[in-house]
């Protein structure tokens, strides 16, 4: 049997057989067979256990032929005892069947090394004690191998490389040659004159059979799963052939053996650097295998620069001269194998940054493009309202009759109401964009969202003569509320500025332990290659007798943010000219006691507000000029300041302290709203209920103006919001705080 048989049989008994070694050291199994299978060979079938059983025995039968074989050729070419040889390869085939195989083919080795031992000299107890060294320097030695020097892939890295030299050659080999001749100088069958020089020879002889011979069989079986191309193979053939004809012109009988031929031998070292630096472990492993045959030939031939009269010694100059040009090619073919997967890695990692350069480099060239045609089309739909308003301020500069007045003034408000949307969506989709929206998940009755958009687009609906039915719910949802409520009044708000007519139901059906949302409307419909992109940014179907401005087309993409943040999926069904039906699915959760029901807050005009002082501080004088004169409409007294100094000296002249105080986020100087109202808290020795007002939607301002206690509005501020908050604000404090004097 060849050892490429051998080599190919090595997976499947590996396998089968090393549970203990079924995971290499590096962490890469070996397994081409299922897990469960080796790990319970009770399960498996007599016929399989039988197969498995006879290979395993085969593989045995073929290790243990071929050692006797190279065993009986080694001891022919001993001279120094019958049992001490110089060349003795069977040494690395025995390591490497174990670091293949396992440790189960000790048997193989064994009783081939009794054979070969018995039938060469000694006795049988001394063939057994030589065997015995043999077969324990090969377990000692793979052992060894496996846990401190990476297995079967020792040859892979350089240290790894010089680690399994120095098991060899310390450790391992050693171990045999001190049994053996031990048990045969204590039978009297050696010379104890001649121990050493027997001893250094048996150790020589093994060490060279586990460095020249261990790595070709490993290398050569562990590259069953690597791929060839024609370059490689015939590169690999170069390198042999180069490696061969060398070894011929240095070392073979066939030339005259001069002095003046004794230096080609160093031409020995060009066949190993070429294969160390070109072809990898494995072809330099192979040429100095091919070296060393050729070498060993010429030498017992009496060719070549290492003949002396002395046979042993002879073979001893060659085994020196192998062991010096195999390892160090050995250690050279690793380093230059780690740096050519250190590169390959590196080229690797160089294209796939280069595609993710080329990809983000995408995306930032997308994201340009659709910041400006966000740009553009807030421009365009912003400007739509700006214009309209110019036109109505225009119409007030004119003599009109209470009638149009009145009519006018009407059309502007709905015109900043709808600029406040507008900037809202904005925000809205500002806030999305840079994922400072972090949802609050709580539990609360859907009731409260579904009297909210009924409250809400009531009046909206009976202006525009559409009908709108809400049907209540008493289920209880687990959501964000604020955020379930912005999906709710978008969609809602989108059904009635799509639906001419007929009329819009919102309405909750319970599937399993989730609450299925639906708005219904009477629209005209959303064709079938629209349904997606009417969640994209800035998109609006056309519709006929429908306001061009008022919307910018964000409603539903705010829509989509929002429920994949919050991870509720929604539905679309529609039939062009017969309308459409949103439905988002919320998971419900169990009902819970609730405390009463809270009671309305009487309308700002009932609460008395006169005498009562508001303090205003906004750096920007026309922001002081509206909210003063709107407040003082409103009957409070006003003061109207530009910073934190002037405010306290306005308050020392009137020796008053304010019952409220309204002032802007930002001030000039980088000074901040909250620092103004401490500094007047602190001049008068109390807390004084406060009203911060920002255009920043970044969530810092918002988490400081909440952890000091006040209330934040965002701008534009809605009048009634802010006169609502203002009422709250005084008749929560309205408990005798209201001194008039400064202590």
């Amino acid at each position: 049997m060849s050892i490429n048989r051998l080599v190919n049989g090595k997976v499947a008994i590996f396998d089968l057989y090393q549970g203990d070694q079924k995971v290499s050291h590096d962490g890469q199994s070996n397994c081409l067979v299922q897990a469960s299978t080796m790990s319970d060979p009770r399960s498996l079938t007599p016929e399989m256990n039988f197969r498995q059983g006879t290979r395993y025995a085969g593989v045995l039968v073929a290790i243990g032929v071929i050692y006797f074989v190279l065993a009986k050729g080694g001891l022919a070419l001993a001279s120094v005892h019958p049992s001490a040889t110089p060349i003795w390869p069977p040494t690395g085939l025995a390591l490497a069947a174990v670091l293949l195989w396992g440790y189960r083919t000790w048997p193989a080795i064994f009783i081939a090394a009794v054979i070969a031992n018995a039938t060469t000299a000694g006795s049988v107890a001394t063939a057994i004690a030589i065997a015995s060294g043999n077969t324990l320097e090969a377990v000692v030695g793979a052992y060894l191998v496996n846990r401190w020097s990476r297995g079967r892939h020792t040859f892979s890295r350089p240290n790894s490389v010089a680690k399994f030299a120095l098991i060899c050659i310390v450790i391992a080999t050693p171990i045999s040659a001190s049994i053996g001749l031990t048990s045969l100088a204590t039978a009297g069958y050696i010379d104890r004159t001649n121990f050493a020089n027997a001893w250094v020879t048996w150790w020589l002889g093994d060490v060279t059979g586990a460095l020249v011979i261990a790595p070709v069989v490993v290398l050569w079986a562990s590259s069953y799963d690597h791929a060839f191309n024609r370059n490689d193979c015939l590169e690999t053939v170069g390198v042999l052939a180069t490696a061969a004809a060398v070894g011929l012109i240095a070392f073979s009988p066939l030339i005259e053996q001069t002095p003046s031929r004794d230096p080609l031998g160093f031409l020995a070292i060009l066949p190993m650097l070429w294969a160390a630096l070109r072809r990898g472990p494995r072809d330099t492993a192979t040429v100095a295998l091919v070296l060393a045959g050729i070498t060993v030939w010429g030498t017992l031939t009496g060719g070549g620069p290492f003949t002396t009269t002395d046979l042993n010694v002879s073979f001893l100059l060659v085994l020196m001269f192998l062991i010096s040009i195999t390892v160090p090619s050995l250690l050279l073919s690793a380093d230059v194998e780690v740096r050519k997967r250190g590169e390959k890695r590196l080229r690797r990692a160089q294209v796939e940054l280069e595609r993710k350069v080329a990809e983000r480099t995408q995306e930032l060239e997308l994201a340009n493009a659709a910041k400006s045609r966000f740009l553009a089309m807030a421009s365009h739909d912003l400007r739509q309202p700006l214009h309209a308003l110019g036109l109505f301020i225009a119409q007030l500069r004119m003599p009109l009759r209470s009638g149009e007045r009145t009519r006018t003034i009407e059309l502007i408000d709905a015109t900043r109401k709808e600029m406040d949307e507008m900037l809202n969506s904005l925000l809205d989709m500002s806030k999305l964009d840079a994922g400072i929206l972090i949802p609050t998940i709580t539990e609360f009755p859907i009731a409260r969202l579904l009297q909210k958009i009924e409250t809400t687009f009531d009046q909206a609906t009976r202006e525009t003569g559409l009908r709108l039915r809400v049907r209540r719910s008493d289920a209880w949802v687990r959501s964000d509320a604020m955020l379930l409520e912005r999906i709710l009044l978008n969609l809602v708000s989108n059904a009635v500025r799509y639906t001419l007519r007929g009329g819009i139901i919102v309405g909750c059906r319970r599937r399993g332990q989730m609450l299925r949302i639906e708005v219904w409307d009477s629209g005209p419909g959303i064709p079938e290659d629209q349904k997606q992109n009417i969640f994209g940014e800035f998109f609006q179907l056309a519709a006929r007798d429908r306001n061009r401005y008022g919307s910018m087309g964000l409603g539903l993409a705010i829509v989509d943010r929002l429920r994949l943040l919050l991870n509720h999926p929604i539905d679309l069904a529609s039939t062009v000219g017969r309308g459409s039906r949103f439905a988002i699915l919320v998971p419900m959760a169990d009902e819970c006691d609730t405390s009463a029901e809270p009671v309305d807050s009487p309308h700002p005009a009932a609460f008395a507000v006169e005498g009562k002082l508001v303090l205003v501080i906004a750096d920007a004088p026309i922001v002081q000029q509206g909210t003063g004169g709107l407040l003082g409409r409103w009957g409070y007294t006003v003061l109207t300041t530009g910073s934190d100094e002037a405010a306290l000296i306005r308050l020392a002249e009137r020796q008053q302290r304010p019952d409220l105080i309204i002032s802007d986020y930002h001030l000039a100087n980088g000074k901040t709203g909250i620092r103004a109202i401490e500094k007047i808290n602190a001049a008068f020795g109390s807390s004084i209920p406060a009203i911060l007002i920002s255009g920043d939607t970044a969530p810092e301002p918002a988490r400081e103006v909440k952890d000091r206690g006040y209330i934040l509005l965002h701008k534009p501020v809605d009048p009634m919001r802010l006169r609502a908050v203002m009422h709250e604000l005084l008749m929560d404090h309205g408990d005798g705080r209201d001194t008039r004097a400064a202590s």
